[in-house]
């Protein structure tokens, strides 16, 4: 998800994925350090919020983009999801909720090879028109024509498992597929990829036009989501209106919505104290100092659906150490991940060894399970295998192997130092030099993605999933989205098997192996403290214990109650 993380509807990126989520997991845990409200308050419209990018996923970053073909951040699939209706909604159940999907009925074919979908007659864009088959169209070719260009490409088989695409009329459409793979895998990771963008005001723009409307307001002006795109003030903020015309049960009662594009973590606090910002992350180095915030409430969500992770690039061959693995289990062995959950997150996490996330637990193998609950720190171990591969004690207790050192520089998003500078300590402790470089997302993003992007050891970031939980294109040897350019013949296999199995044995297999491979050095799941002004209502149904945003169902209390 490319990254991270992803509540309302599924948006699969990486670097940070959002996804869509409407219906509650488990209860919320609340608190309130203000006033109380009761049954009697009912849902209101008109008001202004402001917030900042990627609240429930992680410290914030810049929106750059609107456009879900081009963008590959969670920040920016974040805004573009306020703007666009998804063809399919997948609830925190894993469910696909048919009121709020583009897509009214899905008919799969006895091979599991066909797929017909039936819309909806009742959505439109914002100019009036309605929502068809021909915006699915645009959409899907789209994707072919970008190849690897589109972040998710391949992902859910779409387009490479596809053989046919037919409209069949305004309203219904067929896909067939070149080999039958399991509805669930292919509908909730490869559907979930065909929004309906508008042909009939997209169609006449080349790629390279697409590209240069990338964050230009005029360009978003047919929208078929609950909001539109009102004002975007590049580095600073963008702000969402109502969309009048939105067609969906779950209009918004907001009448502004407005995202500073805040980065520090005094400035998020500083903001939510002024009252310039009314919902944020509360830092988690900031949660001693929460009792300043008068007039708020709490609320704790997360990890979100993805993992977290100190990932390499395997390219570089200052770096070749990695591509053993005993050192990136060694690595594994070294960090103390609860001590890690104390210091970084302040106790706002879980620990976290593979690919699947450990919350809900649905798709975690019994080794998995094993491991969150035991931990894997054990730095005797971490240190026979770096003696077993080779690597002995040098200068300055640093390990070397034919003269080279055992070091490397980690990328670090801001604010995101603090964790970092806790594992660089834990792997000093086995003999490896990890060294800091603090940089801003984006310009991470610039460093690491790209044919000339060969000039990085290491970074740390998050990556988010689709609702059933494969990642070929982060981890095969021909992944779109696999920047660490890490190809491992037995993990494609594995992965390959995932589409196609029927129950969970072909996922524990896969996640078995990376937990044994560590081909990136997975990382405690984060929860995140949200800070809500006392008077702002919906914030259950708009962030998810999964990560993600839908500020449709956000409102703002009447004053006096």
């Amino acid at each position: 998800m490319r990254a991270l993380r992803m509540v309302g509807r599924w948006r699969k990126v990486g670097w940070i994925a959002h996804v869509g989520m409407c219906v509650a997991l488990s209860l919320p845990m609340y608190s309130a350090r203000g006033a109380m409200h009761t049954r009697a308050d009912h849902p209101r419209f008109g008001g202004t919020i402001v917030t900042v990018p990627g609240v429930g996923l992680g410290p914030p970053a810049a929106v750059n983009g609107f456009n879900p073909l081009l963008v590959s951040s969670a920040f920016d699939m974040q805004a573009a999801g306020l703007l666009y209706q998804p063809l399919v909604w997948v609830t925190r159940r894993f469910q696909v909720d048919a009121h709020l999907s583009i897509a009214r009925r899905i008919l799969v074919g006895p091979h599991h090879r066909t797929y017909t979908l039936i819309l909806g007659h009742h959505w439109r864009w914002s100019d009036g028109t309605p929502v068809t088959t021909a915006d699915i169209a645009y959409t899907y070719h789209m994707i072919q024509r970008l190849g690897p260009q589109f972040a998710n490409y391949g992902v859910g088989g779409i387009p490479t498992n596809v053989s046919s695409f037919h409209i069949l009329g305004p309203y219904r459409l067929r896909i067939t597929l070149k080999k039958a793979v399991n509805p669930r895998w292919f509908i909730q990771n490869g559907l979930t990829l065909l929004t309906p963008l508008p042909s009939a005001a997209w169609r006449r723009f080349s790629v390279t036009s697409l590209y240069a409307h990338l964050a230009d307001p005029r360009f978003f002006r047919v929208v078929d989501g609950p909001f539109r795109l009102a004002a975007f003030a590049f580095g600073r903020y963008v702000a969402f209106g109502p969309n009048h015309h939105f067609a969906g049960p779950d209009k918004p009662y907001l009448h502004r919505l407005v995202l500073r594009f805040l980065h520090d973590p005094e400035s998020i606090f500083f903001g939510l104290e002024t009252g310039k910002i009314q919902i944020a992350d509360l830092p988690h180095e900031l949660l001693p100092g929460r009792g300043k915030l008068h007039g708020f409430r709490e609320r704790v969500v997360g990890p979100a659906w993805g993992f977290s992770y100190l990932g390499f690039d395997y390219a570089n061959p200052r770096i070749a150490f990695v591509r053993d693995a005993r050192v990136r289990r060694a690595m594994m062995h070294a960090i103390r991940q609860g001590l890690l959950i104390r210091v970084q997150y302040y106790g706002q996490g879980v620990r976290d060894y593979g690919p699947i996330p450990p919350r809900p637990a649905v798709y975690l193998s019994p080794l998995a399970r094993r491991l969150e609950r035991v931990g894997a720190y054990d730095p005797r171990r971490a240190r026979a295998l770096l003696r077993e591969a080779g690597w002995r004690l040098g200068h300055k207790k640093v390990r070397e192997k034919d003269g080279q050192r055992l070091a490397f520089t980690a990328l670090v998003p801001p604010g995101e130092v603090r964790g970092p500078t806790l594992i660089k300590a834990m792997l000093a402790q086995v003999g490896i030099d990890m060294r800091l470089r603090e940089k801003p997302f984006n310009e991470i993003v610039a460093m690491t993605q790209g044919p000339d992007a060969t000039k990085w050891d290491a970074l740390t970031l998050a990556w988010g999933l689709g609702p059933y939980p494969s990642a070929r294109n982060i981890f095969g040897c021909d992944g779109a989205n696999n920047f660490y350019h890490y190809c491992d013949k037995r993990m494609d296999a594995l992965l390959d098997a995932v589409p196609s199995a029927r129950g969970k044995d072909a996922i524990f297999r896969y996640e078995d192996y990376f937990i044994k491979e560590q081909p990136v050095v997975v990382l405690p799941g984060e929860r995140h403290v949200i800070e809500a002004r006392d008077d702002i209502r919906g914030l259950r149904r708009a962030y998810s214990s999964l990560g993600g945003f839908n500020p449709q169902y956000l409102w703002i209390m009447r004053s006096g109650r």
